[in-house]
């Protein structure tokens, strides 16, 4: 429950599920401190989105600029006085087409799709005793995991543990990296990634032991000695430095436009035809695209893009409202996809 009022001050944490989002806690209503706070929720999201390292990001000469003039790119924003802890709070949500044109200028890629669904196998050992996190019995750590997951817009998933998982995955199946068996047990879930972890409290820190499992690619990094809201933080960076680059778009001076035919089988309906024409309008990796040719049920586009081509290819993939069994690792001539049944009967 909020109590709506009208005006700002500072601390910021990220919306789940919405990049160009912040809410910033107010203690304050002078102009100085509202200016302040715009420029931190803007940092925020720009941290959220770049790909680099927050040093790099910080530093970069587009991202100065952009926050050196933080409040043309609000959109919208709203106060409130959150019932339960008693904050002020401002929401804002930032300009994202704004945004992406500057960003286009600058020098560093950006991620500014949908962050890809993660599944969080998490095993905790203290004093010698090793056991799951549950979700509904570590709640602090719950809290965090989601807090620290959406700084950079991802929203961790958390097994059921219901009778299916308790049969079919054990502590040490985690805990030893078993990643075989766990992504046969995660298949159920439907997530684009998986990510195993094994954290240890001591006496003075916390250490962590992580594998990211993306299709094919396994990626492991160990945390040495350190407290828990930093482990988990590093955690995330680690995950969003593996997959932003799969997914990212590059600046303008940096990529030349290209080029590529597609043929989408599968489109029987007229509402298919706008379902596809609206999903290729939402992707910003497409600088334009027309339909050239209908024949035998296949629709043939010719797209434009600005970017790298194996980041297109993961936005379908990840997306599934098209598919291909093609090996599409190279842009081929004609990029052949199959528009997907299943998520035009569930929409």
């Amino acid at each position: 429950m909020f109590v709506f009022l009208g005006f700002w001050g500072i601390e910021t944490s990220a919306q789940e599920n919405h990049l160009f989002d912040a809410d910033i806690a107010l203690s304050a209503q002078s102009s100085k401190i509202r200016q302040q706070a715009i420029r931190q929720g803007l940092s925020e999201v720009l941290q959220r989105i770049m790909v680099a390292e927050p040093a790099e990001i910080e530093q970069d000469v587009t991202v100065q600029a952009i926050l050196a003039d933080a409040p043309r790119y609000v959109e919208t924003f709203h106060t409130a006085v959150e019932a339960l802890s008693g904050k002020q709070m401002m929401h804002v949500s930032f300009k994202k087409g704004a945004l992406l044109a500057r960003l286009r200028t600058g020098s560093l890629s950006f991620w500014i799709q949908s962050r890809p669904k993660i599944l969080l196998w998490l095993v905790l050992e203290k004093e010698h005793t090793r056991g799951f996190f549950y979700p509904q019995r570590h709640e602090t750590m719950k809290e965090m995991l989601l807090a620290k997951g959406s700084q950079l817009g991802f929203q961790p998933l958390f097994p059921l543990f219901d009778f299916d998982d308790y049969v079919a995955v054990t502590v040490s199946d985690v805990a030893l990296n078993n990643s075989e068996k766990i992504k046969q047990v995660s298949k159920r879930y439907h997530a684009d990634v998986i990510l195993l972890g094994f954290v240890k409290e001591d006496t003075t820190c916390w250490q962590g032991r992580w594998s990211l499992l993306f299709r094919e690619q396994t990626v492991d990094w160990n945390q040495l000695c350190t407290d828990l809201p930093t482990l988990i933080q590093a955690t995330f960076r680690n995950v969003y430095r593996e997959l932003a680059p799969k997914f990212a778009i590059h600046p303008d001076n940096q990529q030349a436009q290209d080029t590529f035919l597609i043929k989408v089988s599968g489109v029987s309906k007229l509402k298919d035809l706008h379902r596809l024409t609206e999903y290729f309008k939402t992707i910003d990796l497409i600088r334009s695209f027309y339909s050239y040719k209908i024949e035998a049920g296949d629709n043939f586009y010719e797209i434009e893009f600005n970017g790298d081509w194996n980041s297109l290819v993961n936005k379908f993939l990840l997306d599934k409202v098209i598919k291909t069994t093609q090996d599409i690792s190279v842009m081929p001539e004609l990029a052949e996809f199959q528009f997907w049944q299943e998520f035009n009967t569930n929409n």
